[in-house]
């Protein structure tokens, strides 16, 4: 397109967007921020912490929804959980669509990704296939995840600094065994997939932040030539698709090489393509078990490991919480085992450990955005078709009335049953839109958290004087909140607790569920 035309129909959207600001008056949107001529909010939705900044709103006007603009648009932001049990759930049939996303859906291209698609026939084929595939047949994940969880003990052992790998390297194997049925990194931090997987993430979480790129606000610029000043977004954008091109085809070309010479592994692409072999009414096109095999290698991983690190640095700075899981499990385990998901029912405490360790530090704070397909109205305000709908994970996690004293780290909170679990009130999403992967997700994150407990002490690193250096909790800027790396030390609980870990790994390997490197 003509770089005239695309300056000429610029100018024609932010002439809309002025008169669109003017109609506000006239439509009773809920209330919000003032904003700024032409641009609105977009300063306001910038800051860092918009999360926050959010329920901020909500205690200057008075209510739990509230509503900003950038450009023209509006974006419906809902801080309570009975405003997204009433919008995102009760009407989900209106609200479960996606606002499209020109920079990551277009010009990355990750159109593929059924977690970025509109609410539509394609979209329900790829999540009924997800939920059959991997919340209906546990079993085929929790065989994978006990034996990684071992594995990642020996790990720890061996090089205790380098935890944050080895997190990272636990929740890699998961995913890609029970995607691709791939076991054949010996150090995740130097596997190309997981590399390539790493880079394509980081860019996501970056191109899916708000007000980001301004051409997910105008979506005319994509047009514009890379040459032009202003257009380095396109170069970004023609690195970032590489990056997914690579995500999504390479491990599934993988898959269809082994399968040709008889040596591919149990996974669910496997699954899927022997499916189709054998004519199976159900069976997917390979496209789309390409497409869905690669959003659980893409998202599943990078949540999976912001999580574990929460509960990493939430046990070290919390002993007494520590102490009193590593008493539960000794009084089920008798340090003579590792956990097993058998033992679910007997660890409560760890149970609710582990929920706090999702509410205390939301690593999807803002929930990824729904849209509306037909205009509504809500507690007598006007939501207009197409509006932006954001359910603040953490305000309805951090509600004091809710929670009391939310930024302390409590699981004693969970004791009192009118407490809502985190994990059904903003952690996983909301309504139709919520997390497919929630179940494998959940078990990955209780699995490590109940293995690595059973054998170590997470302590706070010390100074030459023996002082306990506290660590500063940053986080990273992107869609998921990544806490910054920090140190930390791993201490085996006693001697036989390094034996067990290397007795458990050696059958493990005798027995084919890890392979023999490990050793």
């Amino acid at each position: 397109m003509p770089s005239t035309t695309v300056y000429l129909s610029l100018l024609a959207a932010l002439m809309g967007a002025v008169l669109w600001s003017n109609s506000r008056k006239r439509s009773k949107l809920p209330p919000g921020p003032t904003g700024l001529p032409v641009v609105g909010n977009v300063l306001d939705m910038a800051v860092t912490d918009v999360h926050v900044a959010a329920r901020k709103w909500s205690e200057d006007y008075g209510d739990d929804v509230i509503s900003v603009t950038t450009f023209g648009h509006p974006t419906i932001i809902l801080n309570s959980s009975q405003s997204v049990n009433d919008l995102l759930v009760g009407r989900g049939a209106n609200y479960s669509s996606r606002p499209h996303m020109p920079m990551i859906v277009d010009l990355v291209g990750w159109d593929w990704t059924f977690a970025l698609m509109p609410y539509g026939p394609v979209w329900k084929e790829h999540r009924r296939t997800f939920h059959n595939q991997f919340n209906a047949t546990i079993h085929e994940h929790r065989q994978i995840q006990e034996p990684a969880a071992a594995e990642l003990l020996l790990l720890l052992l061996r090089t205790p600094e380098r935890f944050l790998d080895h997190l990272e390297h636990y929740t890699a194997r998961i995913i890609m065994q029970r995607v691709y049925g791939y076991t054949d990194f010996k150090d995740a931090m130097e596997d190309h997939f997981v590399t390539i997987n790493k880079q394509a993430s980081e860019s996501t979480a970056i191109a899916t932040m708000p007000g980001t790129f301004l051409v997910d606000t105008f979506p005319i610029l994509k047009y514009v030539p890379e040459w032009m000043p202003g257009a380095g977004f396109k170069t970004i954008a023609k690195k970032w698709r590489a990056l997914q091109e690579t995500v999504r085809n390479k491990p599934f070309k993988m898959v269809l090489d082994q399968r040709a010479t008889g040596t591919a592994n149990p996974s669910f692409v496997n699954t899927c393509l022997e499916d189709r072999m054998i004519g199976a009414a159900d069976a997917l096109s390979e496209e789309a078990i390409k497409n869905i095999a690669a959003v659980v290698y893409a998202a599943g991983s990078d949540t999976n490991l912001a999580s574990l690190t929460v509960f990493v640095i939430s046990m070290m700075m919390h002993p007494e919480v520590q102490k009193k899981v590593q008493q539960e499990l000794d009084s089920v385990l008798g340090g003579e085992r590792l956990p097993t998901f058998n033992d679910i029912d007997q660890l409560p405490y760890l149970w609710n450990v582990m929920r706090e360790v999702f509410r205390w530090i939301v690593v999807f704070p803002f929930a990824i955005p729904h849209q509306t397909m037909k205009e509504d109205v809500y507690k007598g305000y006007y939501i207009p078709a197409g509006a932006t709908v954001i359910g603040n994970s953490w305000a309805i996690l951090h509600d004091p009335a809710v929670y009391p004293d939310p930024e302390s780290f409590n699981p004693e909170r969970y004791e009192d049953k009118n407490v809502p679990d985190p994990i059904d009130n903003g952690v996983f999403g909301f309504g139709r839109r919520s997390c497919s992967g929630k179940a494998m997700a959940i078990d990955t994150v209780w699995i490590a958290m109940a293995t690595v407990l059973s054998a170590y002490d997470i302590c706070m690193p010390v100074d030459e004087n023996g002082t306990p250096i506290v660590p500063e909790v940053k986080f990273r800027r992107t869609t998921i909140k990544h806490v910054a790396p920090f140190k930390c030390v791993f201490k085996p609980r006693s001697k036989g607790a390094v034996n067990l870990m290397k007795q458990e790994v050696e059958r493990l390997v005798r027995d084919g569920s890890l392979p023999a490197f490990v050793l």
